[in-house]
């Protein structure tokens, strides 16, 4: 579970902290930045499954053909050389290594720092990015409450929370001064044991992997887990083509990213009721989900039966349906990942139906009352959005607004809390979002070349003690960065 994030020099994240609870929506308009965050998890993701140039390249291409890992730094004067990681996240009890083998990490709380610096080509090697540091440290259960942020149950707490660690970390950074190369750093990698045990010292010139993603067995079981639990985080885009197909009976029985395999793994799950009534919230007219099983062709087929005994399979129902369904599926399975990244779940939905849609993925998210376990597994959801809708849906506890600034012929995407909600009270220095003004935020959608031409920042949009109504907030925007804005 991811619980903070802070990145800097990653696109349009020049310097930009967020906190996440259990479920959260991050609102904008189109181009504010929100699309760069969830690539910054995947990157973070694809780090601990690929070397390092290749995640880079995987950014928004998951084959790696035409990445320009150039354009992930942040561009001001020029660009910015180095780009930081920061990520407090939770990790399971227990996980299992690439021989099945069962390993217990000692600390479950846990902090995750990277810095990654741009080596442009030169006449002997073509262009990279650099290892510079990376840290594994533990969080005490002693902090962990104000390091969530939002309120829990101690029954929720004590069943996620470990920590046996004393003193130094898991993975850490020796900083030294070589005459031959500008960053001569050495990563150091702990073991459990803590002060037993020389560490493993790795330069970090010229590895070609982070030290985390190269951990693959049980003999280092917290490093494992955080790789574990970063692999889980998972970008969804449904893609129609995918969601239609039938599996083979020997078809991983998994939702992957792009919505395949929903046969093989609801007929793994025998969830055919519960998906059926979950689709029902979403259209009235559902009899059954089911799954088909075909023996000629050893294949798996997902059909609907509505109340009149028409039954419609996968491939003629609309996409709108299917990403619908896929969500449902997923929900149902433990085996899913702890984090799931989902653009604009509005598309394809009709604006009366998006209620249903948030409820499905609310309920998928942990509840943060009761005690962590099978029935109530340690996952998340984020989304981001541009729908007024989608906020009128939201409670303002779950949103995070974000908006581009433009300043010195650069761009910076900055995230804004909202007043009176437990993210509000994290840090008073933040500008933050009266609630009234969370709609208003969205009709704020002048002219961008415009506003680059000018280089004029968007007021902050903090309440003040007069109270004023959106019109006229939104007319006080207007007249101060000469916007258009339509109240229709």
């Amino acid at each position: 579970m991811l619980i903070r994030l802070h990145i800097k020099g990653f696109k349009s994240l020049k310097d930009v902290e967020i906190h996440f609870g259990p479920f959260t929506c991050i609102a904008g308009v189109n181009g504010s930045g929100k699309s760069n965050l969830f690539d910054a998890i995947q990157f973070l993701r694809d780090l601990t499954e690929y070397p390092i140039i290749e995640a880079a390249t995987r950014v928004r291409d998951p084959l790696g053909r035409t990445g320009d890992i150039r354009a992930l730094f942040t561009q001001g004067q020029g660009y910015i050389e180095e780009m930081q990681f920061e990520a407090d996240f939770i990790v399971s009890q227990s996980v299992k290594d690439d021989f099945n083998r069962e390993a217990r990490p000692t600390s479950t709380f846990l902090n995750y720092k990277l810095d990654l610096r741009y080596v442009s080509a030169c006449e002997n090697s073509p262009e990279r990015i650099e290892l510079v540091k990376e840290e594994l440290s533990y969080i005490t259960k002693e902090n962990a409450t104000n390091k969530l942020g939002f309120p829990v149950k101690h029954t929720f707490l004590n069943s996620i929370i470990t920590n046996k660690r004393k003193g130094q970390g898991f993975i850490s950074t020796d900083e030294q001064i070589s005459s031959d190369y500008e960053n001569s750093n050495v990563i150091r990698l702990h073991q459990d044991g803590g002060s037993s045990g020389r560490p493993v010292q790795i330069p970090a010139v010229g590895s070609p992997k982070t030290v985390l993603g190269g951990i693959n067995t049980n003999d280092y079981p917290t490093v494992l887990a955080a790789r574990r639990e970063m692999q889980s985080w998972s970008l969804l885009q449904l893609e129609p083509s995918a969601l239609r197909q039938p599996d083979a009976y020997s078809a991983e029985s998994r939702v992957l990213s792009n919505g395949a395999h929903m046969p093989a793994t609801l007929w793994r799950l025998g969830a055919q009721t519960r998906v059926s009534n979950r689709l029902a919230t979403l259209l009235d007219d559902v009899r059954s989900v089911q799954v088909e099983r075909d023996e000629s062709r050893r294949s798996y087929t997902l059909v609907v039966t509505r109340l009149d005994s028409t039954q419609h399979a996968a491939r003629s129902l609309s996409d709108g349906t299917l990403r619908f369904l896929a969500l449902a599926i997923i929900a149902e399975d433990i085996e899913s990942g702890r984090l799931i990244c989902l653009e604009e779940p509005e598309n394809g939905i009709h604006p009366s139906r998006i209620q249903a849609i948030l409820e499905l993925l609310k309920d998928m998210t942990v509840d943060i009352n009761e005690k962590v376990d099978d029935d109530n597994p340690l996952r998340q959801v984020i989304i981001n959005t541009h729908s007024p809708v989608v906020l009128s849906s939201l409670n303002t506890e779950d949103l995070i607004m974000a908006r581009l600034t433009h300043s010195a012929g650069s761009t910076a995407t900055i995230f804004e809390y909202v007043e009176d909600t437990w993210r509000g009270q994290i840090d008073n220095n933040r500008p933050s979002v009266a609630p009234g003004m969370v709609k208003a935020y969205l009709q704020v959608d002048g002219d961008e070349k415009e506003n680059q031409k000018k280089e004029h920042n968007l007021p902050l949009l903090q309440s003040t003690k007069k109270t004023k109504t959106t019109r006229e907030y939104v007319n006080q925007l207007s007249s101060d960065n000469q916007l258009h804005l339509d109240f229709g």
